[in-house]
């Protein structure tokens, strides 16, 4: 039974025609109804002050274009977001800063806070209480792969939502993939938001969400009134089984009840998936195969510490340049996030390489064996 909608539009280019174009479509194919003088949050990805050619933030061009469809139906429009480090250079950097002709920008950092109760070891976590006076929340991710929950789309995003420095800490209370991203479904419960869009015009494959991570031209804009539809439908479209993302498998909702439309609905990609993330043979005795580590490259690194300074681990030294504890890491690929100059890396172990090579030659055998039975039959 369909219970979800998801919109896919084709869209290849930041010109402002083509995204307002795209953008209007998307709001049609879900019937958006937005009334004059709703107070409108748009919560953008703004991980770190970075260009946007780099892809790996928010495109200017995509929240500029919706704060014009906004502003047209006459809405009151903020911009709120809390990056992994310096917030506010990031809205420079990022070119959010000028979109304060349309909306007031807010660094969630220095907000006043709502104190919300969670399940389990988290206890509880402060949310911007902004949040809560919004009529309507506008989640605009973009695609992205993550080393930690294999993509960064709509849920993920929500965890910019966490004010300063409390969201590295998280990471050591929840270290593993599976208890962070139900920590991200209880996030998005509290959150509530109404419309979800995701910026896949340029997205960003390999080892995101970060500065390693590479962009890739995918022309598209997904979008959804549910984040777990919405992320469902991206994950599938960048080349990954919806079920491999923890937060999509754990949402409860099946991808056939999702109902696709648009001009992208056919569209599939292969983004290079993260190292961290297991090939299916191998995920049921991951557990057990020797860790992945992290490393540097000396000849890109500046000795600036930002991966030191954001560990939640205290793994990271410098004797002077970086140095990780293995012992203490617990891979929650923060480091990797923040360097600006893509100097920290992930080195796979040598067995799990030879497994997931192993694993990938099993896989091309049954696919070219299913082809030909395919063929076989035809004939």
């Amino acid at each position: 039974m369909i219970g979800y909608r998801v919109s896919c539009v084709c869209c290849d280019t930041y010109d402002p025609a083509d995204v307002r174009k795209a953008l209007e479509e998307t709001l049609a194919h879900l019937n958006v109804s937005l009334k004059p003088g709703m107070r409108v949050l748009i919560k953008p990805n703004l991980m770190s002050p970075v260009k946007p050619a780099r892809a790996i933030t928010t495109h200017p061009t995509i929240l500029e274009e919706l704060c014009k469809i906004l502003k047209a139906a006459g809405a009151e429009i903020l911009i709120g977001e809390s990056a992994f480090y310096n917030t506010d250079q990031a809205f420079g950097v990022c070119n959010i800063a000028p979109l304060s002709r349309y909306a007031k920008i807010i660094n969630f950092d220095t907000e006043p806070t709502r104190i919300v109760p969670f399940e389990g070891k988290v206890g509880a976590v402060p949310l911007p209480e902004i949040l809560f006076q919004a009529d309507f929340i506008i989640n605009v991710a973009k695609m992205k792969t993550h080393g930690l929950t294999g993509v960064t789309l709509c849920v993920k995003n929500l965890y910019g939502c966490i004010p300063g420095a409390v969201k590295q800490g998280y990471h050591k209370t929840l270290p593993n993939p599976r208890s962070f991203s139900r920590f991200l479904i209880g996030l998005h419960r509290e959150i509530k938001p109404q419309l979800n869009i995701i910026d896949g015009v340029v997205g960003l494959e390999g080892e995101g969400p970060g500065a390693s991570g590479h962009p890739i031209a995918s022309g598209l804009i997904v979008a959804g009134t549910s984040a777990f539809a919405t992320d469902i439908v991206a994950a599938e479209m960048m080349g990954f089984k919806p079920e491999q993302i923890y937060t999509n498998r754990y949402s409860g909702i099946r991808r056939t009840e999702i109902e696709t439309v648009g001009s992208g609905r056919e569209v599939r990609k292969s983004f290079k998936k993260p190292l961290s993330a297991n090939f299916p043979y191998l995920i049921y005795f991951a557990g057990l195969l020797p860790r992945s580590r992290i490393h540097f490259t000396p000849e890109r690194c500046v000795e600036c510490g930002l991966c030191g300074g954001k560990c939640p681990a205290g793994a990271i030294s410098f004797h002077p340049g970086p140095e990780c504890d293995h012992q203490r890491c617990i891979l929650c690929y923060c480091c990797m996030e923040v360097c600006p100059h893509s100097a920290v890396y992930l080195r796979e172990h040598w067995i799990r390489r030879r497994l997931r090579d192993i694993a990938k030659t099993l896989l091309q055998v049954k696919r070219a064996a299913a082809g030909s039975m395919r063929r076989t039959f035809d004939e």
